[in-house]
């Protein structure tokens, strides 16, 4: 029996969870039910069992987990073999578990290899896992299952390279599944109407759908929404919204309201139903019975994919006219108060508005040092001072939730231009007491806010830039992070400061690479102690021995200034056939310096 044609005629029943179930049936709270595949078998093989006499004619394998992060990253002294040798050695029992429980049933019944995706929350770095991931799906062909199943992912970023080296071994049935938030969007902030078209676009993937994250009032809500095209679509929500009891996810049994929701869902044009966490085989026997399993239902004509505006238009956006003008911008950085005083960066404001400068941008907590918010800062500036402005985004301190709030509050604020960083991580000294959050890189990030973008303020978007550090040893890595910050809607770039010609150098090559709109970083020193600071302490910023040689201990602060003022118009020169317009950072709230620096530009 081929998936592929029993989906033209019938709709696929699957079965429910497998880890709240499992959990309910043992009493087993202590570790996830991935490991029961080699220390419980025979209670992961009646589970199947029980979904399979209920109805279910999909059944997932008992690998969702089956991951070192998961099953033994807690253990230690394992070498990478021996770590890669346990995991294949789970995923081969939960497939040969699946293939005894269909050959024991007597039933015609599809098994899906499962895998889940291997979380690496609170760091900077970005990690791969498509190695391991190539390494599950190796065993899943070897063991003739009839399908892949990517499920409750947050976006398509692991599953595109795997399911590509997936389809060039094998003609596997790959299905990819996501998990979505009631208002219809993943954990990396795409909509499930993206998700759909990204689909569409890819000759890897035969079937999407969503799983996970929300009951099945709210996903069909958004399904109906949907135009599904010509996708195999499944659906498999939770049975609702758990409570916690003693640290435990509990959910109320509500198999009628569960049934009759997904009847619902069914009439979208369904053509793969199930069910996820705090299902059973009492909730896929109830649903096999309210569903007709034939013909899919009919799907209704759309002109939308969910999106509730289309094309944002960023011609209103005067920094930006001005950038594409070609004549040069100025932007400023002032930091924001590390108390309630802000008069002075008002102040400061006031007098950078008067010297012609193009825009202001707030830095949100460099150094991971706490200062005020820098989208709060940046509207009341924007307000009072009438000067556009631009806050930074780190995605250090705040969850998903936390800044696509900030998003929508600095929209409905007037902000229209934002800068997203990584943002610098937390001192190690404060680490005991301090945590990172890191759901996002700037990368992924910007993914989101384009969305955001796309989804709520249409024609009136919110453009941002990105960060160019251009000492990165590797440049080609350098201009890889642009390019793919570009794809992501990058619309400019502010550089790390710029000191000597190699810098500038390395600025051009980038720029003629990537095409991309570049400002120029200029950071005046204001003394000899300033100089050999950032010389020695900061990380990334190269300040040439024959800069700091022209400051000198006993300079008196006016002279040191000048010293500063006179390097940084050297340095504007270089840099104007170069770049877009340069990006000043104010030493010390010292605006005064930065006004006579462009005054004294040509």
């Amino acid at each position: 029996m081929n998936i592929r044609e029993y989906l033209k005629t019938h709709k696929l029943m699957t079965d429910g969870s497998m880890g709240t179930y499992y959990a309910e049936k043992t009493k087993v709270f202590s570790h996830p039910s991935e490991m029961a595949n080699t220390m419980n078998p025979e209670a992961v093989k009646d589970i199947h069992l029980e979904y399979i006499k209920a109805g279910a004619r999909l059944i997932r394998t008992n690998t969702f987990a089956s991951n070192k992060r998961t099953l033994i990253d807690a253990q230690q002294g394992y070498s990478e073999d021996e770590c890669d040798l346990v995991i294949r050695k789970n995923i081969e029992a939960g497939c040969d578990i699946a293939h005894q429980a269909v050959e024991e049933s007597k039933k015609d019944v599809f098994i899906a290899g499962d895998i889940g995706p291997i979380l690496a929350k609170g760091t900077l770095e970005e990690v791969s896992h498509y190695k391991e991931y190539c390494q599950m799906a190796d065993v899943f062909i070897e063991k003739k299952m009839a399908v892949i199943l990517f499920e409750t992912f947050p976006d398509y970023g692991d599953i595109l390279p795997v399911a590509e080296y997936i389809k060039s071994k094998s003609d596997i049935f790959i299905m990819a599944s996501f998990c979505l938030n009631k208002f219809g969007y993943t954990p990396s902030g795409i909509s499930a109407g993206r998700i759909l078209n990204q689909a569409a676009d890819s000759p890897y993937i035969d079937s999407v759908g969503f799983n996970c994250g929300i009951g099945p009032a709210h996903l069909y809500g958004i399904m109906k929404q949907l135009d599904f095209k010509h996708l195999i679509i499944s659906a498999a929500p939770n049975s609702g919204y758990p409570d916690i009891i003693k640290d435990r996810n509990v959910y109320q049994e509500n198999i009628e309201y569960f049934a009759g929701k997904m009847s619902e869902i069914d009439h979208l044009g369904i053509n793969i139903l199930g069910g996820c966490c705090g299902t059973s085989p009492r909730y896929i026997s109830r649903l096999s019975q309210r569903i007709d399993l034939g013909q899919v239902n009919p799907r209704k004509s759309m002109t939308a994919t969910g999106s509730i505006v289309k094309g944002a238009d960023a011609s209103s956006n005067d920094f930006m006219n001005k950038l594409h003008s070609g004549k040069k911008v100025i932007v400023v950085e002032l930091d924001p108060p590390y108390n309630g005083d802000i008069d002075k960066v008002v102040e400061g404001a006031g007098l950078l508005k008067q010297a012609g400068v193009d825009m202001l941008t707030f830095s949100d907590s460099p150094m991971a040092r706490m200062r005020a918010d820098a989208i709060i800062v940046g509207a009341k500036i924007q307000r009072e001072v009438e000067i556009s402005v631009m806050p930074h985004i780190s995605c250090r301190d705040k969850n998903v939730i936390g800044l696509g709030s900030g998003f929508l509050g600095a929209h409905i604020g007037g902000i229209r231009n934002m800068l997203i960083v990584t943002g610098d991580p937390i001192p190690v000294s404060d680490k005991s007491k301090i945590t990172p959050v890191y759901d996002f890189n700037s990368i992924k990030l910007m993914e989101y806010f384009s969305e955001m973008n796309r989804e709520y303020f249409g024609r009136d978007p919110i453009v941002f830039g990105g960060a160019l550090n251009y000492n990165r040893s590797n440049i080609e890595k350098e201009i890889d992070r642009v390019r793919r910050k570009m794809e992501h809607g990058a619309a400019y770039f502010l550089s790390q400061p710029v000191f000597c010609q190699e810098d500038i150098d390395r600025i051009a090559d980038i720029k003629a690479q990537t095409g991309t709109k570049i400002l120029g970083g200029i950071m005046p020193l204001v003394s000899y102690k300033n100089a050999v600071f950032i010389k020695n302490e900061i990380h990334g910023i190269d300040v040439p021995d024959e800069i700091v040689a022209r400051y000198q201990t006993d300079m008196i602060r006016a002279e040191a200034e000048q010293i500063g003022i006179s390097i940084a118009l050297e340095l504007t020169e270089r840099l104007e056939p170069v770049v877009d317009g340069y990006y000043f950072m104010v030493p010390f709230n010292r605006t005064q310096m930065i006004r006579k620096i462009i005054e004294r530009m040509d």
